[in-house]
């Protein structure tokens, strides 16, 4: 029992070590990372069996791998003080399921939030045909849309004008991100991207990162920004994690919401048991504030939809 204890508390440590140094390299120990809320509770409680054991070392060892975890991950719950006075903007992303989320439902929920900037992931020419026939054009009647097959699709849809509008396509797995300058009224230009990086499925953890330090990053000299998606990603990911270190916020950790999962909301292509996780986000620029952060369910699709109210600062003109 006490080598099995020992080997316990080795797991823990080891697991403690990657996240703490962010030094997850390879697909197995990529996505064991995103279960760090998990590990928080699973090595406080190995530890509490441990020592009522009688194996004070390897359970000491394992309360303090827990101690450390739950420092990492405890922000996230702490809201920070909501925003001021500003000019709202009500955001949300979605991911759409190989376009079988674009739904009536879906429009019907943009309508009840009032949502001024949609984006959209894993759009279709079905679920963009679906979404025009449910009435988004009159919603957001402003877009940039680039639907493809399978997940590589996206869409941007603005209730506001918007300039310059792009598509941005990830390598080497062709992954696009739409874009545009959102004309927001009273507050001036607003730079918005739906994110969609590639997942780290086996031997594709070097495009997962890759595409995560593709992401564009806040200029002090240019319009304040927005990243908002589906980043296959959590707060424990070290890119991720680099990428707000560049100029972003994490909506949710902002609202004190944090850990709040996101996927997988359906059990659509795994089994049941699967421990859900925070892989969507809304990234705002430190310029920008945040009021209020929330899910809501997407029919049809395995991830929640995500949204949030964010204040920008009054033009002075």
């Amino acid at each position: 029992m006490t080598v099995l204890f020992w080997m316990v508390a080795g797991l823990a440590a080891a697991f403690t070590a990657v996240r703490a140094l962010g030094v997850e390299r390879g697909t197995p120990l990529v996505q064991l990372v995103s279960y760090t809320p998990y590990a928080a509770i699973g090595a406080l409680a190995a530890g509490g069996i441990v020592l009522a054991a009688g194996a004070t070392g390897p359970g000491l060892l394992c309360l303090a791998c827990g101690l450390v975890l739950a420092a990492l991950v405890t922000p996230r719950l702490v809201p920070r003080r909501p925003a001021g006075e500003g000019v709202r903007l009500r955001v949300m992303a979605a991911n759409l399921l190989f376009g079988r989320g674009g739904t009536a439902a879906l429009v019907e929920q943009v309508k009840v939030d009032d949502v001024d900037v949609l984006a959209l992931q894993e759009l279709t020419a079905e679920g963009l045909a679906a979404l025009e026939e449910a009435g988004i054009d009159a919603l957001l009647p402003h877009r940039v849309v680039s639907p493809a097959p399978g997940g590589g699709g996206a869409g941007l849809f603005s209730r506001h004008p918007i300039d310059g509008p792009g598509v941005r396509t990830l390598a080497p797995v062709p992954m696009t991100q739409t874009w545009a300058t959102v004309l927001v009224p009273g507050a001036g230009p607003v730079a918005v991207e739906s994110a969609h990086p590639y997942p780290p499925r086996p031997g594709r953890a070097d495009v997962w990162a890759a595409n995560l330090a593709a992401q564009p990053v806040p200029d002090a000299d240019g319009p304040p920004r927005v990243l908002l998606g589906d980043f296959n990603a959590t707060l424990d990911h070290a890119p991720l994690r680099r990428l707000l270190r560049a100029g972003y916020r994490d909506a949710a950790a902002v609202r004190g919401r944090g850990l709040r999962p996101t996927w997988p909301y359906r059990t659509v292509t795994l089994p049941f048991w699967t421990p859900p996780v925070t892989l969507d986000h809304v990234l705002a620029d430190r310029r920008i504030g945040v009021r209020e952060f929330g899910t809501r369910r997407t029919a049809h699709s395995d991830h929640r939809a995500v949204v949030a109210e964010l204040i920008l600062q009054p033009s002075s003109g």
